[in-house]
């Protein structure tokens, strides 16, 4: 099962749906409703799933990124992390209480991350075409 996930063109996979699901996520969000039904939310949930996935493809340079070193190598990398962190916890407090806070505070460090997610996307670019080369036998 590991190898399945872990092969290149599932990487590859899963970056194009990340990258679906976030433009997704952007176009629906103005036209949200207040249900955890509603297109955005549904599309959001699927994207943290393959958030979640995309991280534990890159497990190694995740858990590596917690040296300083590390991180200042790859200080986008770093940022992303931490505002999928601040995501995650604005979204927690919507579990906890839906309030006109809450969705600004949701709002706020969305477009951050939308940002932040576009520059790290574009920063790895190179990398990503290189999963589509064929390797030399």
């Amino acid at each position: 099962m590991k190898d399945l996930f872990s092969s290149r063109i599932a990487k590859a996979i899963v970056d194009i749906l990340l990258v679906a699901g976030l433009l997704l996520s952007i176009f629906s969000a103005r036209r949200s409703a207040d249900s955890w039904a509603s297109f955005h939310c549904i599309v959001s949930m699927a994207w943290y799933a393959l958030m979640l996935l995309h991280i534990w493809q890159h497990w190694r340079l995740t858990k590596a990124l917690v040296k300083w070193k590390v991180m200042k190598r790859n200080a986008v990398t770093s940022l992303t992390i931490l505002v999928f962190v601040l995501m995650t916890l604005s979204v927690i407090t919507f579990i906890a209480d839906i309030s006109d806070l809450s969705v600004r505070i949701h709002h706020i460090i969305a477009h951050v991350f939308w940002a932040v997610i576009i520059i790290h996307a574009l920063t790895k670019t190179k990398r990503f075409i290189s999963l589509f080369r064929r390797r030399a036998i």
